[in-house]
């Protein structure tokens, strides 16, 4: 019987893993059973999970949970101390901090009981890490000896986005791996430049993928330009980037963003003080259905992504699935999803001024981009997720 433990932050309980909600499903085709435990949540599970999938209760309910069961627990501290000194975390504050914060984490899971149990039952079967952190940073721990599989992504791979620049226990995370799996080509070699331990193990590229929603609605004819992003509104995803370069367009533009986050209601306000000629239409955070369902209603006639930092956004997948080109900016792997036949991208400095002017460009040569072909050769979820659970999780040439 293949069985198959799944490590997640949130997934199914609250709103996090989203991505999940498309991949689970072929994960359930490709193994008898899967069980899924998050590390942090609470009440019932949000999510409905396929016939053959089990929700374990979170190891731990919220934040103050941590704290009171890392800094009680009676888990070994030589681990810890030893990884203080190898991996200096305490030149400075910033890294000091997150050190802590990360070993008393540890700690707390290391005493759940729901975690001993896993870790004792499932020596021999398949477990997958959905993210490089997390449970991810106790892989020195996992007692598995034949398939611990990480996917890395964007925050859980590239240290800048961290404060102080720094991931702890990443050389151990490598050397316990059975296999790590990056979303993009770009991300598999900022790790291989980055630390020494990832060109020791396996290593693979496979892209996430999203589901076919069907073809675009038919455009609009008002003479109005209908431009769209979609992301967290926080500083990491630049959208005040994007509202001062619309501001400079002179067009009838109608743009919507979807998506919430801590700078919302910032937004919200600087959006009531716009020029007349554009429109602004937000929607605060909406589930990804929700997000399908809009791409379905209204023609869009550019996608536009302005982070300084990105792994290979899925936001962008589900925009190219609709034939929507996009405007995105060269961070991460964003580069191997807008080619040319997708779109335009530029550099991530870009100021407000020639961001205005990439949009008028790529707005007047919209046309000429086949972007849904594109998306059915790299990244639909059909042919992604089920080539990953065949060639790289259940590891048939793993020993």
């Amino acid at each position: 019987m293949a069985k198959l433990l799944l490590f997640t932050q949130t997934y199914p309980y609250e709103r996090g893993d989203v991505f999940l909600e498309t991949e689970i499903n072929y994960l359930a085709r490709a193994f008898d059973e899967v069980l899924v435990l998050p590390w942090i949540g609470r009440g019932a599970p949000t999510r409905q999970l396929p016939a053959n999938c089990r929700a374990l209760p979170p190891m731990v309910a919220d934040a103050a949970e941590i704290v009171r069961a890392g800094i009680f627990s009676r888990a070994p501290v030589w681990y810890f101390v030893r990884h203080l000194f190898a991996e200096r975390a305490y030149a400075s504050p910033l890294r000091l901090a997150k050190y802590l914060s990360v070993s008393v984490f540890c700690r707390a899971i290391l005493s759940r009981p729901a975690f001993k149990r896993v870790n004792k039952e499932f020596r021999e079967e398949t477990i997958y890490f959905y993210w490089g952190i997390g449970t991810a940073y106790l892989m020195p721990f996992i007692q598995n000896a034949r398939a611990k599989i990480v996917r890395f992504h964007g925050a859980d791979l590239y240290a800048e986005r961290h404060r102080g620049h720094y991931i702890p226990f990443r050389g151990a995370v490598y050397a316990g791996l059975t296999r790590a799996v990056y979303i993009s080509r770009q991300g598999m070699e900022y790790a291989a430049r980055r630390h020494p331990g990832a060109n020791q193990v396996d290593a693979r590229v496979s892209y996430l993928g999203t589901e076919d929603g069907g073809n675009p609605p038919t455009a609009r004819v008002d003479g109005r330009i209908y431009l769209l992003s979609c992301s967290s509104v926080i500083p990491v995803k630049r959208v005040f980037l994007l509202l001062e370069a619309l501001r400079l367009l002179e067009d009838a533009i109608v743009w919507t963003h979807l998506g919430g986050g801590k700078q919302w209601q910032r937004l919200a306000r600087e959006a009531r003080r716009l020029p007349g000629n554009l429109e602004v239409r937000l929607t605060g955070a909406i589930t990804r259905d929700e997000v399908i369902d809009y791409y379905r209603a209204h023609p869009v006639d550019l996608f536009l992504n302005a982070s300084a930092s990105e792994g290979l956004p899925v936001s962008i997948m589900e925009a190219i699935s609709f034939d929507i080109p996009v405007l995105a900016t060269r961070v991460g792997g964003v580069a191997e999803i807008v080619t040319e036949e997708v779109g335009r991208l530029v550099e991530a400095d870009i100021t407000a001024e020639e961001l205005a002017q990439k949009i008028r460009e790529t707005i007047r040569d919209r046309k000429s981009f086949h972007p849904r072909q594109h998306w059915q050769k790299h990244f639909s979820a059909a042919e992604n997720y089920p080539r990953f659970a065949r060639e790289i999780l259940p590891g048939k040439s793993l020993k």
